[in-house]
């Protein structure tokens, strides 16, 4: 028995020592053929387009996705789906998204509806739409609030197809030509709902953002 239990001891120094010896040496060799300047994502299909292409992402991701031709059009439908869903009035921070909600009489707030029985809506436009992966990107220099989208129950936001760009790398191009040097403090990616899973594996959602995500795409 003494020396049974001299083995495992020794094949445990053993096993320990080369654990220890793979994780202090260096591994460069294991990534000297990656390809840093490729494109990893697949392409997006020609004759799907970058549009069709984002609305199938999103929705896959769980997200809810209404077109509309015209900034009358989307006042019409905020007007019937706000009152029949409880959101009103709507939490904005966004300046632009404020003008047209005045424009249009919708009521909204600047700050959140403090009473946790309510659901809280909070509407916003944002930077661009990702076909590759049907995200929303969303910027500070917009949402001037990063509870906007971190504390509501309901996300909507608001934008136009010629925000839709193929992937992120785009984004960052889109984003330098708008603010040159002077970058937003904060850039936050949105892929659909919020989703977690407790320790049971059982699917949570909105725990740490929204329950729903909704992207008004108007064409003009």
């Amino acid at each position: 028995m003494a020396k049974l239990f001299k083995s495992e001891i020794t094949n445990k120094e053993k096993i320990l020592g080369d654990v220890r010896n793979a994780v202090i040496e260096k591994q460069e060799a294991l990534f000297q053929d990656i390809d840093q300047r490729t494109d990893t994502w697949v392409p997006i299909e020609e004759e799907i387009g970058t549009a069709v292409t984002f609305v199938q992402n999103f929705k896959n991701e769980g997200g809810i996705f209404v077109y509309l031709d015209t900034e009358n059009d989307f006042a019409e439908c905020l007007k019937q789906l706000a009152p029949e869903n409880g959101w009103e009035p709507l939490w904005c921070t966004s300046p632009i998204i404020q003008l047209l909600l005045k424009k249009y009489d919708i009521p909204f707030t600047e700050t959140p509806n403090p009473d946790l029985m309510q659901k809280r809506a909070s509407i916003t436009d944002c930077e661009c739409l990702v076909a590759q992966t049907g995200s929303i990107v969303l910027s500070e220099a917009m949402t001037h609030s990063r509870e906007i989208y971190a504390a509501t129950d309901v996300l909507l936001v608001v934008a136009h197809t010629h925000q839709i760009v193929d992937n992120m790398k785009d984004v960052f191009i889109k984003l330098k030509g708008k603010y040159d040097d002077d970058n937003p403090s904060q850039l936050v990616v949105i892929t659909g709902p919020s989703r977690t899973t407790d320790i049971e594996q059982i699917l949570i959602t909105g725990v740490h953002g929204a329950r729903q995500v909704a992207v008004f795409l108007l064409g003009s």
